[in-house]
């Protein structure tokens, strides 16, 4: 293995500045390390050399290193060296665990889909083991519908902190999910009158749409640019479901002048905003936008989940509901199944106040990062005739094709190789728009260029047919 000298670390670092050294010290050898610029295996220099060598102390090199062990980006090994750990494998102490043969599913991976092995299972172990140790008795009968008291306080906080949204806990509704959270909003939008319209943006995931719809609410779909969500194509309805930090499918961010007028158009109308959060939290160029509820908290349930961030297996979900239509939902809830699972309430509540839950985030959002910039990287190189959108987000990427023939190909090739794809065509109420979305959080390593050619391929027999 390449052990690295102090002046390997300035090269990848840049120039020293004056003040907060230690935020330089730790983010640089963060990005540098999702980026691939300090190659996984790498050894780092002693803390005494490398403290000798940026002209920093060594305090300073010791904090940067203790708090990127934590979140997995480097490893500390045996006679106290530290490695470059390797993102793309699962986190140190934890075993991958194949399917067993015959105990797989035929249900094809979600485009959205995390990396099953990024799943930190030490430490949900951990959180497991100490949640019941401490749980009250009292907490062992039917459970809270509107959740466990602990993880509501808990997620109260790190939505303050992450997503810029005003909550507290008395705001929060543990759910199944956003699907479940999207589900029970829609029974309590449609207690108000059948036929009831709500916006959804177009193109938009179909699970949401079809779930509205048998909610019994009639579907408004209205266009989405390069600037988000048409706001000034809003129709009078009762409410309207969006993806503002990061739109499904097209990945763009509602700009800030859409952002205040769907405000407005909620105010105005007494409507509800259901902003679907699905994967705020990997954004991977800047911090994510704040949440749209922080604009207008009485109008905007903020919809969110640790299916992208953990595992979907994990069926916990949160809904920030506004005063207006708090009770109703709670009543949802307790009549659609009395509560959710109070020992991963208490777990995933530990997960979150003992840092783990943040320090996992972080290491998924370096290994996911990297994985779409290798992937984005050969489709440049390899297919740049290939248009592809969406900002530096999520899972998920959308790249476009000349047409059906073509985006039937790709999905059909890519789901034979085990990479999640969807026709984009299947995401609009209108035809002619056409592309793949392909789920990019597993493809690594020699998937990437099987996947570019796969592209390239159903391409380039759309040209030849045309």
């Amino acid at each position: 293995m390449r052990r690295l000298q102090p002046e390997d670390l300035l090269l990848v670092l840049g120039a020293r500045p004056r003040t907060e050294v230690g935020g330089w010290l730790r983010d640089g050898l963060r990005d540098a390390v999702a980026t691939g610029r300090l190659e996984a295996g790498a050894t780092l220099p002693s803390s005494r050399s490398a403290a000798a060598g940026l002209g920093v102390s060594r305090g300073t090199v010791a904090a940067a290193v203790d708090e990127l062990v934590g979140e997995g980006v480097l490893e500390s090994r045996p006679r106290s060296s530290v490695v470059v750990a390797d993102l793309d494998r699962p986190p140190r102490g934890t075993t991958a665990r194949p399917a067993r043969p015959g105990g797989g599913t035929d249900r094809p991976a979600s485009v959205g889909a995390p990396d099953p092995a990024l799943f930190p299972r030490a430490a949900w172990s951990r959180a497991v083991r100490d949640a019941m140790r401490g749980l009250p008795d009292a907490e062992l009968g039917y459970p809270d519908p509107q959740g466990l008291l602990e993880l509501r306080h808990a997620l109260a906080a790190h939505l303050r902190t992450a997503r810029a949204a005003p909550v507290e806990a008395e705001d929060v509704v543990i759910v199944s999910g956003v699907a479940q959270g999207l589900a029970l909003l829609g029974d309590v939008l449609a207690g108000g009158g059948g036929g009831r319209r709500v916006v959804v943006e177009d193109p938009a995931s179909p699970g949401v749409v079809a779930q509205l719809r048998d909610a019994g609410l009639e579907i408004v779909p209205v266009p989405v640019d390069d600037r988000g969500l048409r706001t000034d194509a809003l129709p009078d309805a009762a409410a309207a479901v969006v993806t503002p930090a990061h739109q499904f499918p097209l990945g763009v961010v509602l700009a800030p002048d859409r952002r205040r007028e769907l405000v407005a158009w909620a105010q105005d109308g007494d409507r509800l905003v259901l902003e679907d959060d699905y994967d705020a939290e990997l954004r991977y160029d800047r911090q994510p936008v704040g949440a749209l509820r922080g604009l207008a908290p009485a109008h905007v349930a903020l919809l969110g989940s640790v299916s992208k961030l953990l595992s979907p297996a994990l069926r916990l979900g949160w809904v920030v509901a506004p005063p207006g239509v708090r009770d109703a939902l709670v009543d949802a809830k307790r009549r659609a199944d009395l509560g959710c699972s109070v020992p991963e309430q208490a777990a995933f509540a530990r997960l979150i106040a003992d840092g783990a839950y943040a320090r996992h985030l972080r290491r998924a959002r370096l290994a996911y990062r990297r994985r779409r910039g290798l992937l984005l990287d050969a489709l440049a190189r390899d297919a740049p005739h290939l248009p592809v959108e969406g900002v530096a987000a999520g899972l998920h990427l959308v790249v476009r094709l000349p047409d059906a023939a073509a985006e039937a190909t790709a999905v059909s090739a890519l789901r034979a190789v085990d990479v999640p794809a969807e026709p984009l065509s299947g995401t609009s109420a209108h035809a002619g728009s056409w592309g793949v979305v392909v789920g990019a959080a597993r493809v690594q390593g020699s998937a990437v260029p099987r996947v570019v050619e796969v592209l390239r391929s159903a391409a380039g027999g759309a040209g030849a047919r045309g």
